[in-house]
């Protein structure tokens, strides 16, 4: 068992980059191995810049640390040196951004395409001595290069919190792109004081882009007098301000473009009411609006004013249940140059046990691609333009919201090679790796950048080397066949709005009310209430969606617990194998705990669901008997409920990370887990008992429950 953690100690965890004392002593190198010197001389480019500089530091940082040995470096071309570092621009089959080509043999040569390059040369040296727990190298070339350019995450410290570490994280993983959520150029969608600028400066020298999504209403249609001079000046001041930014994201819901196509009503939502009600036309936010086309190249024009550089980014994602014809068209319609962002997995619909479903958002569920993405990156090629798929793949989708990463690795490897293979496909040159959900550097992460390097080896050896290396190879086996547990698991998780916003998105603190409260206390240091993420963000009272795309929830839903008491069950399979190991390192104590927190998550998604079913059959029920087995089962459930919030706290308490996430930041930890507590044992001490008392009015047995107070619902 590890120690109590307080609040944010996770942070710690992420500050050292490169972890001490990897290597193994009782390690020799074999024949065919190449061993890193003592004392090392590492002969420099004269002229190499910020990104090589940063990177061959890191390095020496690495091997001081990691493997216990010292080096130097010179930019003394006459030098002899152990390690020769050079930029080639003829380096065959890795050719290509952030390219590079490693030889070993009687000394080390690292060659890259770009500065980048280089970088990624010295990060895989690191990470095959992780795997290898020494400093040797197998004797021969490696040649390899990133199969994207932009693999775009945001921060693992929290959704505007960018600092030194958090960018050595990302070059070490091989993300290259972060991408800002801002009102104005100073300011972030939370409301925090943005230094772009100095932001921009400082992921520089880690070979690390700035990108940035406006969260501004759009509000100057194209065909409107002076409207380019609006662009220019909204655009021309933005890029003034933040020359070094690197592209724009027009994304609908943030932008609100107020679109004059018939199939369409106004922004925002709100509007779209004639005396309360709907008026059956949704907002442009939300619709592949025919005018979208000449406001995206207007904001392109505005932008190329101020930066010829910059890239403009125009996600799909709002409208993929959109009919394809009006989908494709827009697409078609687009200006050149404009790289175009569909979704990976979400829109699918798919038939589950006699009911039809579909991925309402991010899930690993769903390994893809799905037919919305297929449509529009075919679209999308024959057009012309490239494509920055959106594929939530830095080990977080929307299937878990507050855990550090999904520990499935089978079905990330699925994933992962369905994205390399759609990459020699289609023209895709990037990938939105995370949102606000941002990244954790684990197993995953590692297994990620091995599938988005060509030439990489086969995962699931791979997976085999990096289980060894953190969790012991002598708990190889087991390690593996919980992972082979939990990756089975998550293909039992239905995506669904009512849980993906619900219980899966806040963990074992959702509350279950029996009444219809449906606000939650501010937890931490960043209000609910006033936060731009919230409520919206997630649910704090169990609501069903129809959607006319899936089966009624009545119909669905004995489905849907049924699959997830099957996920549950197999999680705590995964649990118990690694219970089974005896003496568990730190790593494998935080696996353990965030499978069991896993499991915690699960089973309030069961109660969640249970529990509301069983409200409104209360609400229909005719006949005390029926009300009074009903209450009955209502409070067994919160009962169980109750008891599982309770186990999660002393999981929560050993790990800051879980219950905690980078938008929202604590919502499911040990503080909240309590307050779960106190709200059931309200619902259970106060409101109950006034079920009862008014279901036995009337009755002998109205003198059990004629004391309960009075609740006044809300």
């Amino acid at each position: 068992m590890l120690n109590k953690e307080k609040r944010y100690d996770f942070y710690k965890r992420l500050l050292p980059i490169h972890k001490p004392d990897r290597r193994n002593k009782a390690l020799t190198p074999a024949p065919d191995e190449w061993e890193f010197p003592d004392g090392a001389v590492i002969r420099l480019p004269a002229d190499a810049d910020k990104v090589i500089r940063t990177a061959a530091l890191d390095f020496i940082d690495y091997l001081l640390v990691s493997m216990n040995l010292s080096a130097r470096l010179t930019f003394d071309q006459t030098t002899p040196a152990d390690v020769v570092v050079s930029l080639s621009q003829d380096l065959g089959e890795a050719n290509g951004y952030m390219g590079y080509r490693i030889t070993a043999d009687n000394g080390l040569t690292i060659e890259g395409f770009d500065n980048v390059g280089v970088a990624q040369g010295f990060y895989s040296l690191e990470d095959r001595m992780n795997v290898r727990r020494a400093p040797f190298l197998k004797i021969g070339t490696v040649a390899r290069r990133s199969r994207f350019r932009s693999r775009s995450v945001h921060s693992p410290f929290g959704m505007f919190e960018y600092n030194e570490e958090c960018f050595a994280w990302m070059a070490h993983l091989g993300y290259n792109s972060i991408g800002l959520w801002l009102k104005d150029s100073g300011t972030s969608l939370r409301g925090d004081t943005v230094n772009v600028q100095l932001l921009c400066e400082r992921a520089e020298k880690y070979g690390i882009r700035v990108g940035a999504c406006l969260f501004q209403p759009h509000d100057r249609h194209p065909d409107d007098p002076g409207s380019q001079e609006y662009y220019d000046e909204l655009y021309g001041k933005f890029f003034a301000d933040c020359p070094k930014l690197s592209s724009i994201s027009l994304v609908g819901e943030a932008n609100q473009f107020q679109s004059r196509d018939p199939k369409v009503g106004e922004s925002p939502r709100t509007k779209n009411y004639h005396e309360n009600i709907p008026t059956g036309k949704t907002t442009p936010g939300w619709w592949p609006c025919k005018d979208y086309p000449a406001w995206v190249e207007m904001i392109q024009r505005a932008i190329h004013k101020a930066n010829p550089n910059a890239h403009v980014h125009f996600s799909t994602y709002n409208w993929g249940y959109a009919p394809e014809e009006d989908r494709l068209a827009l697409i078609a319609a687009l200006p050149d140059g404009v790289n175009v962002g569909p979704t990976w997995d979400m829109f699918e619909q798919f038939e589950t046990d006699g009911v039809c479903e579909d991925v309402v958002d991010y899930s690993l569920s769903f390994t893809g691609p799905g037919k919305y993405f297929v449509s529009e990156a075919e679209a999308a090629t024959r057009r012309g333009l490239t494509i920055g798929v959106n594929a939530q793949t830095a080990g977080r989708t929307w299937d878990f919201g507050v855990v550090p990463y999904e520990p499935m690795p089978y079905a990330w490897i699925a994933r992962y090679e369905a994205l390399a293979a759609a990459s020699e496909k289609w023209n895709i040159t990037g990938i939105t790796e995370s949102i606000h959900y941002g990244f954790w550097p684990s197993i995953i992460s590692a297994l990620e950048k091995e599938a988005f390097f060509t030439n990489g080896q086969p995962l699931k050896e791979y997976l085999s080397q990096l289980i060894a290396a953190e969790y012991g190879a002598e708990n190889v086996a087991i390690v593996d066949e919980a992972f082979k547990q939990w990756s089975e698991a998550i293909y039992h998780l239905i995506p669904t709005n009512e849980d993906q916003y619900g219980s899966f998105r806040t963990g074992p603190s959702y509350p279950l009310w029996l009444t219809d409260i449906n606000t939650l206390p501010d937890f931490g240091r960043v209000p609910m209430n006033n936060n731009p993420m919230h409520p919206g963000i997630y649910y704090t009272y169990y609501k069903e969606n129809v959607s006319g795309r899936n089966s009624l929830p009545s119909v669905r839903r004995p489905v849907e617990i049924a699959h997830i008491r099957k996920m549950t069950e197999l999680l705590q399979q995964g649990v118990a194998a690694l219970e089974s190991i005896q003496n568990r390192n730190e790593e494998l104590e935080r696996l353990l705990l965030l499978g069991r927190y896993l499991v915690h998550c699960s089973v309030t998604a069961i109660h969640a669901k249970t529990f509301f079913a069983l409200k409104a059959k209360l609400s229909a029920t005719e006949t005390r008997e029926e009300a009074a087995a009903l209450l009955d089962e209502i409070e067994a459930v919160m009962r169980a409920e109750r008891q599982n919030a309770e186990d999660a706290i002393e999981v929560a308490e050993q790990d800051s990370r879980l219950g905690w996430e980078p938008s929202m930041e604590y919502v499911g930890d040990a503080t909240c887990l309590r307050w779960k507590l106190r709200q059931l044992d309200y619902e259970l001490e106060e409101t109950l008992p006034v079920y009862r008392k008014a279901n036995t009015l009337g009755t002998p047995e109205y003198e059990k429950y004629a004391s309960a107070k009075t609740v006044i619902f809300h």
